[in-house]
Order: C-alpha cells, then sequence, then structure tokens
C-alpha cells in the first residue's frame, strides 16, 4: 500500500494523497469460517479495539480507534461502525512555506520541532480535503490560528477504485461550487485536530 510510482510525480509515500493515506485493512480471526469484503471507512486506529474485542478483552476507554469485530462475525449493523469521515496527517518542509507545492522536501529526518507545514487530510465517502496548515514547532501542532498555508479537495464520486489515477488530478478548493464541501470538511478537521491540539498543550 502507499506507494505512488510516478502519480503526481512523486516517487514514495511522504503525501496526504490518497495513494499514500490508503490502507486495505485484512482482519483474520480463525473463528470465522468465511471471508468477506466491506467498502467502509476505517482507520488503522481501529486495529486495538477491534483485535480486543475479538480476543475477548475489554478495550481502554481512551481509545481512539472503534472496534470493527461487528464486521467480521457479521454482526447486525447496529453493532457495526458507520463512520462518515476518516483522518490522517503529513507533513511537509518546503524550505519557504509559501510554496509548499514546488518543494517536496520530505520531513523524514527533520526533527518535528523544525516542520514547515503540516497537511491535516479529512476522507470521506466522496471526498478527500487537506488543509495545510503553518506548524508551531513548540507546541508541535498546526496553528488553526493562522490562515491555511494551502487547501486542496478532490472528489471520489464515482471512485470504483480501480484507477488511481483517475482521481486527486483537480483540486477543487476554490471553486465557488464546493464552497459548502470545504467548509464542511474544515469542520470537521477543527474538530478533530484543533480539540486534540488542545489536550496536547
Amino acid at each position: 500500500h502507499g506507494w505512488q510510482l510516478g502519480e503526481h510525480n512523486i516517487w514514495g509515500k511522504h503525501t496526504n494523497f490518497e495513494l499514500a493515506a490508503r490502507v486495505p485493512l485484512l482482519i483474520r480471526d480463525p473463528s470465522s469460517p468465511t471471508g468477506k469484503m466491506v467498502n467502509r471507512l476505517v482507520e488503522s486506529v481501529d486495529l486495538y479495539p477491534t483485535m480486543a474485542a475479538l480476543a475477548g478483552l475489554p478495550a481502554p476507554r481512551d481509545l481512539d480507534g472503534v472496534d470493527l469485530s461487528g464486521f467480521v462475525h457479521n454482526r447486525p449493523n447496529g453493532s457495526r461502525p458507520n463512520k462518515t469521515a476518516v483522518f490522517s496527517e503529513y507533513p511537509r518542509c518546503p524550505i519557504d512555506p509559501s510554496k509548499p507545492w514546488t518543494d517536496l522536501t520530505s520531513c523524514v529526518h527533520t526533527p518535528k520541532s523544525e516542520f514547515s507545514v503540516m497537511g491535516y487530510s479529512v476522507r470521506t465517502e466522496e471526498w478527500r480535503y487537506t488543509i495545510w496548515l503553518h506548524w508551531d514547532g513548540d507546541k508541535l501542532v498546526g496553528d488553526f490560528g493562522q490562515d491555511p498555508v494551502g487547501v486542496e479537495l478532490y472528489s471520489h464520486k464515482h471512485d470504483t477504485e480501480a484507477d488511481f489515477d483517475a482521481f486527486e488530478n483537480m483540486n477543487l478548493a476554490d471553486d465557488p461550487a464546493y464552497v459548502h464541501v470545504v467548509s464542511e470538511h474544515y469542520n470537521l478537521a477543527l474538530a478533530q485536530w484543533a480539540q486534540s491540539n488542545e489536550r496536547t498543550i
């Protein structure tokens, strides 16, 4: 998963694009005789509570993830999580933060306190929204109090996952027809990260 082979002129994994952020999640429970495929929004943080549930153990209450074992055991829809959004983040370390798209310098060997910008990405059924924020190296969080460095919005409305080259090629963030989509996804990002940033501080 997560390896771009020239898409967006990038070789590697270090982006917030679908190809880098999307991870097929496979769960095998020996007590479940048949396999099945479920096309839902899930996150890697869901693994811990799911494994705990499958092992018959209680999960700690302060986990970010949700138990996905209802999908494994074909439980009724009420016991299956139905996430409306999932979240990922990845930084960029351009020399000039006002031009993060022209300098794809990776932050792999950069101390977290020296990141330039952080990309907070929200994926819903039909959209991927990424807001690039100035990085506060003292608090180690993106600064929602400043104007964003950049915003991306890509439609996945007709994405059947058959052709990853067909999507995330046209940024719709500045298109007036999608101002409500940008606003809705900004609020999801704000709720996800601004609150967790406050807990970090």
